[in-house]
């Protein structure tokens, strides 16, 4: 029991660090897991999985802290910027963060409570829905276009959707980066340093920062349920990730602003928990907190799941109380700075980072996403329409067609 609290905390320290720094992905860590194994077997198998879990489960909740506050987003959370930095510069970033904590934390207990129904229902979702995921995502982006208003921006919705999908094309399959830290440049300069760059030319000062006696929240069963819904999805079915999920949420459901937040963080921890579940399920990889734990474990049964939700609570629990106290702090001290000042500081510290783990290379693919990413801006449609990067990739390949790319490419 000693060895799995002192895991545990060891592993929400490490999601923190991870969550907290842009370029630290969970991963980097599971892989460092799994590279010392030799060492860890003289522990308990069970502490190891609650390295693990803690790890995944705070990493989750404190992006939200970057993603909201300084619109430096996590490859899961790119889609959280866009509500939650709006509500930063109105004034409202600890709504913003309670209201994303609370959708969380929600979500996850709504899925807790209904697993024993789920773990029935999964393996038969699995089933039908796989085979059509590649039409579920052509559809969506139909909708997408169809959504804008007038013609002209149809086809510049359009246009974009399909530029950023052929860039995500080229940075997926490129040679010179991998896959995994093509997503860093990428979709921080979609959709954090072009934010960034719109928001300095508007905002000199912050705003005080001032919570609502009573935040609205919104409809919590709604959020409950998108969250849900969705994170079951993209848990369970493979290509599919939180963004489009986040797509998907604010095309098809008519929630306002503060409950699409709430939903979007729904999403990202139903998703790490159903990842989990996918791994008992029918021994699929979803994750790469599953991939370590399937590299710990010959087989992960049913007391181990059972043991990695009481984990996954008490991971949540904490961290939810360190990102509430970490984001109050950031925030207090963002009061105080000139925020032009502030952005830029948190400019130049994301190039660095990108110079650093991902080189030239990566440096010129920040440079032409945030370009992709200030085109929306400058158009008048949506942002979402720069999802293309991932789902043009991710349609293509579920619809048997990856030969394509590997033709054109290769």
């Amino acid at each position: 029991m000693l060895y799995i609290l002192l895991f545990s905390f060891i592993g929400i320290a490490l999601g923190v660090f991870a969550g907290i720094l842009p370029g630290i992905h969970p991963n980097q860590f599971f892989v460092l897991v799994v590279s010392l194994l030799p060492f860890l077997s003289q522990f308990p198998q069970d502490a190891i999985l609650a390295l693990i879990i803690s790890i995944m489960v705070s990493n989750v909740l404190l992006n939200y802290i970057p993603a909201i506050f300084f619109s430096v987003p996590d490859p899961n959370t790119v889609i959280n910027i866009l509500p939650g930095h709006r509500m930063v510069l109105e004034g409202k970033g600890l709504d913003a963060l309670f209201i994303s904590l609370s959708g969380a934390f929600l979500t996850l207990i709504v899925c807790i409570v209904t697993l024993p129904v789920l773990l029935f229902f999964i393996p038969i979702l699995h089933e039908f829905v796989y085979p059509y995921l590649h039409f579920l995502l052509l559809g969506l982006a139909i909708w997408m276009v169809v959504m804008e208003k007038t013609w002209r921006e149809k086809m510049m919705s359009l246009f974009l959707y399909l530029i950023s999908g052929l860039w995500g094309i080229l940075c997926l399959n490129s040679t010179i980066i991998s896959s995994e830290w093509a997503l860093f440049p990428t979709l921080t300069g979609m959709f954090g340093i072009a934010g960034l760059l719109m928001s300095m030319q508007e905002v000199t000062k912050l705003p005080k920062q001032i919570m609502s006696e009573s935040v609205n929240v919104g409809n919590v069963p709604k959020i409950v349920a998108s969250g849900l819904i969705a994170g079951l999805l993209i848990g369970i079915l493979p290509g599919a990730g939180e963004s489009q999920a986040g797509v998907l949420v604010s095309e098809f459901t008519g929630l306002g602003q503060n409950e699409f937040l709430g939903a979007l963080s729904g999403i990202n921890m139903s998703n790490a928990f159903f990842a989990l579940v996918s791994l008992y399920s029918f021994g699929k990889i979803r994750s790469g907190a599953a991939a370590a734990i399937d590299e710990v474990f010959l087989e992960f049964g049913l007391n181990n799941l059972i043991f990695s939700v009481g984990v996954i609570l008490f991971s949540a629990g904490l961290s939810v109380l360190i990102t509430w106290f970490i984001g109050k702090k950031s925030l207090k001290l963002l009061e105080r700075v000139n925020y032009k000042l502030a952005s830029q500081i948190i400019l130049g510290f994301t190039v660095l980072m990108v110079l650093w783990f991902t080189g030239i290379a990566g440096l010129f693919i920040l440079i032409v996403s945030t370009c992709l990413g200030l085109l929306p801006v400058l158009w008048g449609i949506k942002r979402t329409s720069n999802m293309g990067f991932l789902m043009v990739s991710t349609t293509i390949y579920f619809a048997g067609l990856a030969w394509m790319i590997n033709g054109m490419l290769f």
